[in-house]
């Protein structure tokens, strides 16, 4: 399928939040289930174009939401009177469907997670310091210094104006620059502000031929001029802060384990925590003693 042809099949809900969602759709065939494709950071739904060109083929449905919240997707699922359904989440999009598995899990068939595991409520402290729950002694390099930075005041209008190099660096070609320019504690900002350029990684420079490369190019730059960064930088912004604190502690415990069938697919060389290093995570941020739960 060509962009063109996806972008024909975007269609728009207004929630009963007030809140407008922009969606791809495409009904199953054959009795094949749906799959709900939930997209990272700093992403669009426009990226899982080639999911979306596989599944359609294979008579699957699909409903691919640009990210607001998670109880939103469920009522657009309710909308399009889709049953049968999987959700799979990429980056933060995984987080969105932690909480989808951890809130309303009898709705799905099972759960994808990639480059991010599952990743459990945290109903008793912000993470307001990512230096004290860092990974560095079982990952070799300090895994979240950037999150100073992407929920800092000025994130957004830095970004804007040094968004070459900040594209640069999200999809590198040299898979060990993340360590060093991007996730150690103030390595992206002096990245971006000395405006430093590298080349990018394979998936991108042969986006199947530059006249896709260069109409997704101008989806971004539409939209992220648009709105800015501003909706995405939310995600870290409400880690940090603790704002979903209250959210968390109203889910019993006893909804965390999910039970449906999970798949996790990581990568070797990206800047995602493996499995091992994500429960390492969850029992480091957990109250003690909770994590006799998982």
């Amino acid at each position: 399928m060509s962009i063109a042809s996806i972008l024909l099949g975007y269609k728009d809900f207004t929630t009963s939040r007030g809140l407008k969602y922009h969606y791809y759709f495409s009904a199953a065939e054959g009795g094949k289930p749906t799959i709900l494709f939930v997209h990272g950071f700093p992403s669009l739904s426009v990226d899982w174009h080639n999911q979306i060109t596989y599944f359609k083929a294979k008579g699957y449905g699909l409903v691919v939401p640009d990210q607001l919240g998670y109880g939103d997707q469920v009522e657009i699922l309710e909308h399009e009177n889709v049953k049968e359904v999987f959700a799979v989440g990429h980056d933060w999009g995984a987080k969105t469907t932690s909480v989808i598995a951890n809130l309303f899990q009898d709705r799905f068939l099972g759960f994808g997670f990639l480059s991010l595991d599952t990743c459990l409520p945290i109903p008793s402290s912000p993470m307001s310091k990512p230096g004290n729950w860092c990974l560095k002694q079982a990952l070799g390099y300090e895994n979240f210094g950037y999150w100073g930075f992407f929920s800092a005041p000025d994130a957004n209008e830095t970004i804007q104006k040094h968004k070459e190099s900040f594209w640069d660096l999200v999809h590198a070609r040299d898979s060990r620059l993340p360590k060093y320019a991007f996730c150690p504690t103030g390595a992206i900002r002096v990245w971006l502000e000395s405006d430093s350029r590298t080349a990018h990684a394979p998936y991108v420079a042969k986006e199947i031929e530059r006249k896709l490369r260069h109409k997704l190019s101008q989806i971004y730059e539409k939209e992220f001029t648009k709105n800015g960064y501003h909706g995405p930088l939310n995600f870290y912004k409400v880690a940090v802060s603790g704002a979903d604190m209250e959210d968390a502690k109203a889910i019993p415990l006893a909804q965390y384990p999910i039970s449906k069938p999970v798949f996790f697919g990581g990568t070797s060389k990206g800047r995602g925590l493996s499995p091992c290093a994500c429960g390492t995570l969850s029992r480091a941020i957990l109250p003690q003693g909770d994590d006799a739960h998982l």
